[in-house]
């Protein structure tokens, strides 16, 4: 049987829809993968039609037997993603450990930079692995930011920039999807959004100057952004974090930066994502295409679903985001069987 191409989403069913905006998470955990949601097993999710998985940990080798098992076993392309930031040895043991980007900032040579997005996307690949979520494209110019510090290449935004665009050349030259984070820029926040909410310092044109290294990822062609669980008051006054905030991602992102690619949300059981159903509905309305690890996927599916019946509006917007993330996904196969 054929599966429908991205221009023709399941339409008559809401929930389709919402299991192929849905990724959630396998963990290692010693001797084999297992969901963090041990009531949605991935072989249950592959059937329902989910996008694909985050994977953390284990051996480079078992990682690929999942990978081609679960692939062998859907009818439609799924995609596989992990975070990626110091190399494939991050995650996976067997691959290849790089140093975190504040020491590729500090040496300042763009050949290396592109190399490590180069060995990261063709190790990546070589598992069966889609996504990068890397680099990260935060300020280290914070002293009080808990969780950005040498994940960023630098406290300047030019000089972040040049690096952000350079990895994410040679990812892309690995025919690797890397995935920038966290926009609009951590780093003025002295808050751990895995923890709660926070909120970035700074004036307007402030935070505007800590786009650069975005802007530089977006002309570098990068097919991912993905948002912070970061209020902007001084970018959005209401006060949403960018993964609700249609302001920071449907004006500013897709508006005044351009991007045209698929925006995934950050993990939505950190803190700092809110309550689960409320965020998953409110992120897919501001423009987020994919949920990445809802810490309960039945619940986050059947409230985008729930929400798609009520309102045709929404429906439109959530069937727009299945397309994405499903041309996404094919565009995968072909390059992989190229």
């Amino acid at each position: 049987m054929s599966s429908p191409g991205p221009s023709s989403p399941p339409r008559a069913d809401p929930r389709a829809l919402a299991w192929g905006v849905t990724m959630p998470a396998l963990r290692w955990d010693g001797s084999a993968y297992r969901p963090h949601d041990p009531t949605a097993p991935p072989e249950r999710c592959v059937r329902e039609g989910v996008a694909g998985f985050i994977l953390f940990g284990g051996e480079g080798d078992a990682a690929a037997r999942l990978i081609d098992s679960l692939r062998a076993g859907a009818r439609r392309p799924l995609l596989f993603g992990a975070d990626l930031e110091r190399g494939v040895g991050q995650q996976f043991a067997g691959s290849t450990s790089l140093p975190p980007a504040g020491a590729l900032g500090a040496l300042d040579d763009l050949t290396v930079t592109r190399a490590a997005g180069e060995i990261t996307g063709r190790e990546a690949g070589a598992l069966g692995i889609d996504l990068l979520f890397a680099p990260v494209a935060d300020l280290a110019g914070e002293p009080d930011n808990p969780i950005v510090g040498p994940r960023a290449f630098a406290a300047d935004a030019a000089h972040a920039a040049r690096h952000v665009a350079a990895w994410i050349e040679g990812a892309r030259g690995a025919d690797a999807l890397p995935c920038v984070k966290h926009f609009p820029g951590h780093g003025r926040a002295a808050g751990d959004t895995h923890l709660g909410a926070v909120t970035l310092r700074g004036c307007r044109r402030e935070l505007e100057a800590d786009l650069e290294p975005f802007r530089a990822a977006i002309a570098a062609g990068v097919p991912l952004v993905m948002p912070g669980h970061l209020a902007a008051p001084a970018l959005d006054p209401t006060g949403a974090i960018a993964t609700v905030s249609p302001r920071l991602l449907g004006e500013l992102l897709r508006g005044r930066l351009g991007f045209e690619g698929v925006i995934v949300s950050d993990a939505l059981l950190m803190g700092g994502a809110g309550e689960l159903t409320t965020t998953a509905v409110e992120a897919i309305r501001a423009g987020v295409d994919l949920l990445l690890y809802p810490a309960e996927a039945d619940a986050a599916v059947e409230a985008v679903a729930a929400a798609a019946r009520a309102d045709a509006a929404f429906h439109d917007r959530l069937a727009e985001a299945w397309r994405r993330v499903r041309a996404c996904a094919e565009r995968r196969v072909a390059t992989r069987a190229s």
